[in-house]
């Protein structure tokens, strides 16, 4: 073989070699996300044993610090502090339409003397929004639950307001007309009744009670999580989301809420109302790291995202 049919040759069999190595088929750049099925969190006859949303929340990226805000309002038995339908229906209506989630808590005497209490639980719910249990008798927590499925709703597993030295005493599932209810999220601690100056848990961020006696030490083990809620205050949220954005807290997952009182419809200890709240909603959307969330859905990404305590003591109000 000459010297230039050689070369030739050589040639023609690494283009072939090469070829026989591509392929056209590329792997995908990214995996779809999936979800779980929308469930609701409490069925007759069951006793939750995770947290589960009944709505799904976005997940945490890697080594990344989330805010998650949401909002609530506690609705009383007593008939002068409940909000009037129309208006509270419209406001939830604005906020939802702003990107927030709102959470509930309601009260039996509230359930039982509403007589559109049907109405707001499903109007709210296509909204969004969930219905947490709120009571101040502890026995009354399976009936609250069934009252709202009842009225169209589901019922979630955050018991919303309570006092802490009562907690193992509310830990054991609760049972009403088949219902069975039992908590797996808490928001609203208090050391002592009547909201007086020093009694509310003011703490930002996610953990899980050691005990009522040494409330404020996470339990790694523990099976029910605090979701705090802060002061509530929509200053101390931006303060607390800069703080976020100076790299001052590297925790995955740390919680925010905004409390609405039922008949003013603005924030508790302040005169902030939804104007107030549509800018400071706008502020956030800023940030890439705040996420909207109900009170049962920031404690199920915490779960999700390895139950890394992140309490951050706010100052108390006087």
């Amino acid at each position: 073989m000459k010297p230039i049919e050689r070369t030739l040759f050589l040639i023609a069999v690494t283009l072939a070699a090469s070829l026989a190595c591509y392929t056209t088929t590329a792997p995908p750049l990214y995996e779809p996300e999936t979800f779980p099925e929308n469930q609701p969190t409490v069925d007759q006859n069951i006793t939750p044993v995770i947290v589960v949303s009944t709505v799904a929340v976005q997940s945490a990226p890697a080594e990344a610090t989330l805010l998650y805000i949401s909002g609530t309002t506690h609705i009383e038995s007593k008939p002068q502090t409940w909000p009037d339908v129309d208006a509270f229906l419209a406001f939830l209506q604005q906020v939802t339409a702003l990107g927030m989630k709102w959470s509930i808590g309601a009260d039996v005497g509230w359930l039982e003397g509403e007589p559109r209490a049907a109405e707001l639980i499903q109007a709210s719910e296509a909204l969004g929004v969930q219905w947490d249990i709120h009571t101040h008798n502890m026995n009354d927590r399976a009936k609250t639950a069934y009252l709202i499925r009842q009225y169209g709703g589901h019922p979630t597993s955050v018991y919303s307001g309570f006092l802490i030295n009562e907690l193992e005493k509310f830990l054991p599932p609760d049972l009403y007309l088949g219902v069975s209810w039992t908590p797996q999220v808490l928001w609203g601690a208090v050391a002592c009744p009547g909201h007086r100056p020093g009694c509310d848990e003011q703490s930002a961020g996610l953990w899980s009670p050691l005990s009522g006696n040494d409330y404020l030490t996470h339990n790694p083990n523990g099976n029910i999580v605090h979701a705090g809620g802060g002061t509530h205050q929509l200053d101390d949220g931006r303060a607390l989301a800069q703080a976020i954005a100076n790299g001052q807290y590297s925790y995955p997952i740390i919680s925010f809420t905004l409390m609405v009182a039922p008949t003013t419809l603005q924030i508790v200890e302040s005169g902030d109302g939804l104007p107030e709240i549509t800018a400071f909603v706008s502020e956030m959307k800023e940030y890439s790291f705040v996420r909207w969330a109900t009170i049962e859905e920031t404690a199920q990404a915490w779960v999700e995202a390895g139950s890394v305590p992140s309490r951050i003591e706010m100052e108390q109000k006087k």
